[in-house]
């Protein structure tokens, strides 16, 4: 029975993260292998030419060499054990899963803010060590997204948690509010 792209990134990130924190490298590794996601990302036939079949494991092995010149043996090691076993095809799937469990480890969240105009880094940093803070998280990534529907205030998203200060959902409370008195 074939694997599914989700029981693959499950089981090949685990095996990451708890090979790096054994070698106590956790943070080096996630670092690289956050750069190799990018490039990757930007560059999908790094993925086709890693994957391909055709390619023999020896020259896949030496563009690796290239690929992660300065790179940790760690590192180095986990892309060729992809290449061996055939499932580079599923790198940008395992390292995102990776980045789960290491944000998990590290009490690191992601989330975003929707208000009706672009916020300042500033701003943004702010929202994010105010809810870190409220929450326990060790750090909260936030990205902006802009939303002018609504109005003004801030739709922070973390999660599973949705905190909404819109004037939007502000109307529609009292909107609601004087419906129900009449």
């Amino acid at each position: 029975m074939a694997l599914s792209r989700e029981e693959i990134a499950a089981r090949y990130s685990k095996a990451l993260f708890e090979y790096s924190e054994d070698a106590k490298v956790l943070d080096e590794v996630h670092d690289e292998m956050n750069v190799l996601l990018q490039v990757t990302k930007a560059n999908p036939k790094v993925i086709q030419l890693l994957a391909d079949p055709i390619l023999n494991k020896v020259e896949k092995k030496e563009f690796l060499d290239t690929l992660t010149q300065g790179a940790s043996v760690e590192t180095k090691g986990f892309l060729k054990f992809l290449v061996e076993y055939g499932r580079f095809n599923d790198f940008i799937d395992i390292i995102e899963a990776f980045d789960v469990r290491y944000n998990e480890s590290k009490n690191i969240a992601d989330g975003t803010a929707i208000t009706a105009i672009a916020l300042k880094d500033e701003e943004l940093d702010k929202i994010a060590k105010a809810y870190a803070k409220k929450y326990g998280l060790t750090t909260l990534k936030i990205t902006n997204k802009v939303d002018p529907s609504i109005l003004g205030g801030v739709v922070l998203q973390v999660g599973d948690i949705r905190i909404d200060g819109s004037i939007k959902t502000k109307l529609q409370e009292i909107r609601e509010q004087l419906i129900e008195n009449k």
